[in-house]
C-alpha cells in the first residue's frame, strides 16, 4: 500500500515538473529573442554581415526542437548572397517570433495553472482517504488500490497533456 501511495505522489507531482519545464524553456526562449534583437542592431549599425556568436548558436541548437523556424533562420545564416539587411531582418523576426511564442505559453501556463492546482488536490484526496482507512486499521482490497492508480495515471496524463501546450 506504502508503495502505490508513493507513486500515486509521484505521478500528482508530474505535471508541475512538466510546468516548471516550460517556464525554464520559456526563459531561455526570451533571452535568445533578446540577443537576435542585440544581434540584428549591430548588424544595421555596422552595415555588414556578422557571425552569430557560438553561444547564441548554442541557445538555438537547444530551442531548435521546439521552434521550427529556427532551422531555417540557421540555414540563411549560411547563405552566400545574404546581405547585412535581409540577415539583419531575419533576426529580428526570429526574435518576434520567439517572443510571441513566449507570450502565449505564459499566457496558458497562466490560464492553467489553478486548474491544475485543484487538479493535484483533487488527485491527492483518494489516496488521502486511503491512508486514513489504513490509519483505522482497515486494509483496502488490492483490486481497489490498483483501480485507484490507473484512475491517477490517468489524471496524470491528462494534466501533463494540459502544461504540454504546443504553441
Amino acid at each position: 500500500m506504502w508503495a502505490a501511495l508513493v507513486a500515486v505522489a509521484a505521478l500528482i507531482g508530474l505535471p508541475a515538473i512538466g510546468a516548471w519545464q516550460r517556464r525554464v524553456l520559456s526563459r531561455e526562449a526570451s533571452r535568445v529573442a533578446e540577443e537576435l534583437q542585440a544581434f540584428a542592431f549591430v548588424v544595421r549599425r555596422d552595415g555588414k554581415r556578422a557571425p552569430l556568436s557560438a553561444e547564441l548558436v548554442d541557445h538555438l541548437e537547444r530551442l531548435r526542437s521546439g521552434v521550427p523556424e529556427i532551422i531555417g533562420f540557421l540555414v540563411t545564416q549560411q547563405l552566400a548572397q545574404l546581405t547585412p539587411e535581409s540577415q539583419a531582418d531575419a533576426a529580428q523576426r526570429l526574435a518576434l517570433r520567439l517572443k510571441r511564442r513566449v507570450a502565449f505559453e505564459r499566457k496558458m501556463l497562466a490560464r492553467t495553472s489553478s486548474g491544475l492546482k485543484r487538479g493535484a488536490v483533487a488527485a491527492a484526496v483518494p489516496p488521502l482517504v486511503v491512508l486514513t482507512m489504513a490509519g483505522w486499521g482497515s486494509q483496502p482490497p488490492l483490486l481497489a488500490l490498483g483501480v485507484l492508480l490507473a484512475l491517477e495515471i490517468l489524471g496524470c496524463w491528462l494534466l501533463w497533456r494540459t502544461v504540454r501546450v504546443e504553441v
